[in-house]
């Protein structure tokens, strides 16, 4: 039978198809992201195309992108996979020149994707070529594959100095994205009463920015989902690329953002505080934690969810103030923000305060949500960011932590906290003549130094380290390579073998400590049971990777019989199913913290039927220990409402049981939630 396949497209017109199978198919374009080419640069970049598929039959199809220049016979393709129905798939396609043209060239070109074997859209583009000036780039990101888009600013000629040229690093809001957030910096704001999205269309095709004595670069953050997670692994792979590819000066990057991409200005400088010169954080949110029903539910039953305060301590930006030390910070807020009150600026002025950092905080009066059009206005701001200078910290400084992920700043690292999941603390002091080192710590069982960062250090030299009193003072030799290890005793220290030997089970520490938004944080393969009677298991996982229409989320997704051992080596996994319908997690079953015994689940000491319950629980591979596996049973939970991430997953503990019955995050009962400790025990 022949049915009708119903195409619905942004940027292409609507198109009606026969296809072989009596089922009714929708695709929705979200976004078309190409590259523009550097004057001289052959490639091959990459652009992408997202779409959702629509159907009733859960059957994934092929899908394919590819790219042809108008009057070549060369098609570059892209990779094919999998599509499947109720979420959205990004295709990534190549584009190279060559034979690069010269400055502000445009080039014609056709974008073809292919969905199944009978649907075939195309769409007429055109990619340019500039010298300077604004540019979009995109990358693939190993945490899924796929590729993401960024917007960047190019300045004239060599940089001024030997070490490179100044960066500045622009977060954008919720509905809003990288290239409007571009413009912005530049003091080019909307015209009035114009959306975002309109505002989009009509950027000009060559947006001729004032010209600037640095580079900029506005990431996607993985659109509106908040810049921790994976839009936080998004703002630090980008940084890295245009690190790796233009001459930035590593003591001069800074970074800004507005309402949303405020918050992100908090969170990237006060976990990362030793990668940042300065910081201009714009109508920043601070309580980003929960949105508005998440936290009404938690923290009004705190006897049902006894690890909230635990999570929100470790979440909660105020708590990080102290690592402000480093770098200067200037605060822009409307006095008249409904969105975001100013009294998250003024909380967040008094905690910087009480850490010993001053913080400029500019109000605007009358003024709304919108401070970022007089806080860029006339690209004020962004000239004092690239004119920023990060003191390194060779003589002093001080930082505080209570995860081993934000655990180092520059030649200091905690290797092991005395109370996991307390926050610790660091003072430094480096004296060069003669070479001594002063730290005051608390809560650090464990700490390492490379000590070959430091001015005028080199191996053999030795160097006093003391305690900050002076008390229980050890000398130690400069190794050729790798840091010092040392225990802190008492009043002093005492010196470690050089590299730690991990036996036995494994123990809590960077990229291996958990909480269940970790494992969705690197690389990770959503894997659904193929033994079951129904469909059930694969529902689940396309429930649990629909994360909506405002994050861009691409998960890998694989049956368990396609999963390989290379897979297990190289990714986190969260696994859908029981013992019975998902052949991974009948590998694992009687080695997980949470098990399947029969018609119970079982949880240390506790029982619970089987039908009843559903959970979520994260813990070291038992098939790989360097990577996570996330148990996610029962799968009901409805995650395509706006702040998924935010309100939901960054703010579950280790594991999660809960009693079925509700299709939205915490409105069921809770029968057992909380933290593993540090060797991942009950």
């Amino acid at each position: 039978m022949n049915i009708l396949i119903l195409i619905a497209l942004i940027v292409c017109s609507s198109n009606f198809l026969q296809a072989r199978e009596n089922v009714l198919m929708r695709v929705e374009l979200k976004y078309l992201d190409l590259p523009t080419f550097k004057t001289g640069e052959s490639g091959p970049l990459y652009g992408r195309v997202v779409f959702k598929l629509r159907s009733d039959d859960l059957k994934p199809v092929t899908a394919q992108a590819s790219f042809q220049f108008e009057d070549r016979e060369d098609e570059f393709i892209g990779d094919s996979q999998k599509a499947y129905p109720g979420i959205f798939t990004s295709l990534s396609f190549p584009v190279r020149l060559d034979d690069p043209p010269g400055e502000k060239s445009v080039l014609r070109g056709e974008i073809k994707v292919r969905i199944g074997e009978n649907l075939l859209l195309s769409r007429l583009v055109f990619i340019y070529v500039r010298d300077s000036g604004m540019f979009f780039r995109t990358y693939r990101s190993n945490l899924d594959d796929s590729v993401y888009p960024y917007a960047l600013y190019l300045p004239e000629g060599p940089p001024g100095s030997s070490s490179g040229w100044p960066l500045a690093v622009s977060l954008h809001g919720a509905y809003s994205n990288h290239a409007n957030n571009m413009k912005r910096l530049f003091g080019i704001g909307n015209h009035a009463d114009e959306p975002d999205e309109l505002a989009l269309f009509t950027l000009p095709v060559w947006p001729e920015l004032p010209r600037m004595p640095g580079i900029v670069v506005c990431p996607w953050g993985r659109g509106t989902m908040g810049y921790h997670g994976p839009g936080a692994r998004d703002v630090l792979d980008v940084i890295r690329l245009v690190r790796e590819n233009h001459p930035v000066d590593p003591e001069r990057i800074s970074i800004t953002g507005l309402s949303m991409g405020g918050n992100g200005t908090w969170e990237m400088t006060l976990r990362y505080p030793d990668l940042f010169a300065a910081a201009v954080p714009v109508c920043p949110p601070i309580d980003f934690d929960l949105d508005g029903s998440a936290k009404e539910i938690l923290l009004g039953k705190k006897e049902k969810f006894p690890y909230i305060e635990t999570i929100l301590a470790q979440n909660q930006i105020t708590n990080w103030a102290a690592n402000a030390r480093s770098f200067p910070v200037h605060i822009h807020h409307g006095n008249d923000d409904p969105a975001v009150p100013i009294s998250h600026s003024e909380k967040m002025v008094a905690a910087l305060e009480a850490a010993g950092v001053e913080a400029s905080l500019t109000r605007y009066g009358n003024v709304g949500h919108n401070a970022w059009d007089p806080a860029y206005k006339n690209y004020r701001t962004l000239i004092q960011l690239l004119g920023a200078r990060r003191e390194k910290p060779d003589k002093e400084f001080f930082f505080t932590t209570c995860r081993y992920e934000n655990a180092r700043y520059d030649w200091i690292e905690i290797e092991r906290f005395e109370n996991y999941g307390d926050y610790a603390t660091v003072e430094a002091r480096f004296e060069s003549n003669p070479p001594g080192i002063s730290l005051k710590t608390s809560n650090v069982a464990v700490i390492c130094l490379d000590l070959l960062h430091l001015p005028g250090v080199k191996p053999g030299s030795r160097i006093e380290i003391t305690a900050g009193s002076g008390n229980g003072g050890i000398n130690v030799a400069v190794p050729k390579a790798g840091p010092v290890r040392l225990a802190v005793q008492g009043p002093g220290f005492s010196l470690l073998t050089p590299s730690p030997v991990l036996k036995g089970a494994p123990v809590k520490r960077k990229g291996l400590e958990g909480p269940i938004y970790q494992a969705v944080s690197d690389r990770v393969i959503l894997v659904y049971g193929t033994g079951g009677s129904d469909n059930s298991d694969l529902r689940q996982t396309l429930r649990f990777a629909d994360w909506g229409e405002l994050p861009d989320v691409h998960f890998i997704i694989k049956p368990d019989s396609e999963v390989t051992e290379s897979d297990i080596m190289g990714s986190h996994l969260v696994l859908f199913g029981d013992e019975r319908s998902n052949k991974l997690i009948g590998r694992i079953n009687m080695m997980s913290p949470v098990r399947f015994d029969g018609d119970r689940v079982v949880a240390g000491e506790d029982r619970y039927p089987k039908d009843d319950v559903s959970f979520k629980c994260v813990f070291p591979n038992p098939l790989n220990p360097e990577r996570l596996v996330l148990l996610n049973f029962a799968e009901e939970w409805d995650y395509s409402n706006m702040w998924s991430f935010q309100g939901i997953f960054k703010n579950l503990p280790d594991y999660f049981i809960y009693r079925r019955g509700a299709s939205g995050p915490f409105g069921s009962e809770v029968l057992k939630a909380g933290f593993f400790n540090e060797n991942w025990n009950w």
